[in-house]
C-alpha cells in the first residue's frame, strides 16, 4: 500500500482550512428588516433590548432615528414613499441578533395599525 505524498497532504490540509464554519462570534453589523403581515408601511417604532446595541444607520429608502438609554434602544423608522422598513445596528456580537419589541406601525397614509400582531424584525448579516 503507498502512503500519500507529502504535497498532497498539505494540500488536503490547506483545503480543510478553507471550509466555511460558520458564522463567528464577534462585534460587527447586522441589517433589520421589519417584517410586516400588511405589506408596504411608512413608519415604525422599534425597541432594542440590552447593552451590546451600538449605533443605527439608515438603509434604502429608511430614515432611521434612535435614542438610547436604560438597557434599551428606541427606534424610529420612517418611509416617506411607503415600503420597506430597514437599518443597521452595531451590536457585540453578530451570532446573537438583539431582543426586541415592535410598539406601533404606520401605514404608508399614516394612519396607525389597530395591532403590532404578526410584525418582527429579520436580522441578516
Amino acid at each position: 500500500m503507498r502512503r500519500p505524498s507529502f504535497p498532497f497532504v498539505l494540500a488536503l490540509a490547506a483545503l480543510a482550512a478553507c471550509a466555511d464554519e460558520g458564522p463567528v462570534s464577534g462585534p460587527g453589523t447586522l441589517t433589520a428588516t421589519l417584517r410586516s403581515p400588511n405589506g408596504a408601511e411608512g413608519a415604525a417604532l422599534v425597541s432594542l433590548l440590552g447593552d451590546g446595541v451600538g449605533p443605527i444607520t439608515a438603509v434604502g429608502e429608511t430614515e432611521a432615528y434612535a435614542h438610547t438609554g436604560d438597557g434599551s434602544t428606541r427606534v424610529v423608522l420612517v418611509n416617506q414613499a411607503g415600503g420597506t422598513l430597514a437599518f443597521a445596528v452595531a451590536v457585540a456580537d453578530t451570532t446573537q441578533p438583539p431582543a426586541f419589541v415592535v410598539l406601533e406601525v404606520a401605514a404608508p397614509d399614516d394612519e396607525l395599525r389597530s395591532s403590532v400582531a404578526g410584525y418582527g424584525l429579520e436580522f441578516s448579516r
